[in-house]
């Protein structure tokens, strides 16, 4: 019998496994936890919010999350659309006047760590601001900075935010904290995936794999710190925008720019996010796993004719779905609620509480909401 128990070596390795299964399910549980919160801020900012109401909530609220996991006081927060202009930013050291939060975000974005981040679309660890080229040093900073942690969140090769964590002493950030970072940022790309991409004027395209970061603690000169960079978006005459600055990364990278800039280190400037505006003509709804609705907005219920009070008393919203769409329906949501798929996005025909057809498309996303696992999305009426 006494061959048959495990080795002292085996107990440790079993000991391990369990405490990485444990971490890994502690990880996921609080980036969760992160995007539930999100999703609560989209919809306490009502059924009509405005542009910069529902941005600056969110960007707000990603802040509150990221200080609260990493322990820190002192951050800043860029938003920005798939051009590289910034949309909206949120700065450690407060509200300050229009002009110089420009002038800061610019220089920030194209000699600062949040600029290397962009460039790289890699995850940066500064243990020392003092050792490291990356860091910027702003006049009048009303804090003290030693040790950075600078995060992008990544849809395909668009760098849809990018937040930057700072603490007064040096060494406050370890890889723990950007492996929790890097598992949030996904979280945030799903929320935003839905305000920047789905409009009334769009396809709702599938979202593509969560892509995987690199963590570096390097200096820019490094060896570990060179990596490819992604192709260049395109201007309307189909040639490359021009790059950030002269001193930045090669000039295959992607733009700060703006479309409308002419000079290669023009800095990026806040416009008004349009899209945003019309997300009202959006359904938005959360369902759990076998369709029955938790929650959907008037636009949602008025597609389909109803009250969003009735829609609370559908058995599920199968039943907003003809009998010759309702199997490839059903099936896109059971898979992506199970974790199978990343995603639910087709186009079916719907019932309207009349009994007449409506064509809608629908995208939607897997979360947990109250620790459960639940669809939330936005559907919207399409045009023949």
């Amino acid at each position: 019998m006494d061959d048959l128990e495990p080795t002292k070596e085996q107990l440790i390795q079993e000991l391990k496994a369990v405490r990485h299964e444990f971490e890994q399910a502690r990880l996921e549980n609080e980036a969760n936890e992160v995007q539930t919160e999100l999703l609560r801020t989209v919809l306490a900012c009502g059924e009509n919010p405005s542009s910069s109401l529902l941005l600056r909530a969110l960007a707000q609220q990603i802040l509150r999350s990221a200080n609260r996991l990493t322990s820190v006081a002192d951050s800043s927060l860029f938003l920005l659309d798939e051009t590289g202009t910034v949309i909206e930013s949120v700065l450690a050291r407060g509200a300050i006047i229009r002009q110089e939060r420009d002038s800061l975000v610019g220089k920030v974005l194209h000699r600062g760590l949040a600029g290397w981040v962009y460039q790289q679309q890699q995850i940066g660890i500064i243990t020392d601001t003092t050792l490291d080229d990356r860091w910027l040093q702003l006049p009048g900073e009303p804090y003290q900075v030693r040790s950075a942690l600078c995060v992008p969140v990544l849809r395909k090769t668009s760098v849809l935010a990018i937040i930057t964590l700072m603490h007064p002493e040096p060494g406050h950030f370890r890889v723990q904290m950007a492996e929790l970072m890097e598992a949030v940022a996904i979280r945030i790309a799903l929320v935003l995936d839905v305000l920047h991409c789905l409009t009334p004027q769009r396809a709702l395209p599938s979202p593509p794999p969560s892509p995987t970061l690199r963590i570096s603690s390097s200096p820019p000169n490094s060896p570990f710190s060179q990596v490819r960079s992604p192709k260049p978006p395109q201007s309307s005459s189909g040639s490359p925008l021009p790059s950030p600055a002269a001193s930045s990364p090669p000039s295959s990278s992607p733009p700060l720019s703006n479309r409308n800039s002419t000079h290669p280190s023009a800095p990026p400037r806040h416009r008004d996010p349009s899209p945003l505006g019309r997300l009202h003509q959006l359904g938005l709804y959360i369902v759990v796993w076998d369709g029955k609705f938790i929650y959907a907005n008037p636009r949602f219920a008025k597609i389909f004719g109803y009250k969003t009070q009735e829609l609370a008393a559908l058995k599920s919203m199968f039943s907003l779905v003809s009998e010759g769409h309702y199997d490839r329906v059903s099936e896109q949501v059971y898979k992506c609620v199970r974790g199978q798929t990343s995603c639910v996005s087709c186009i079916f025909k719907g019932k309207r509480k009349n009994g007449k057809s409506v064509l809608v498309e629908i995208y939607g996303v897997r979360t947990r909401f109250y620790g459960k696992p639940v669809l939330v999305g936005v559907l919207r009426k399409v045009r023949t």
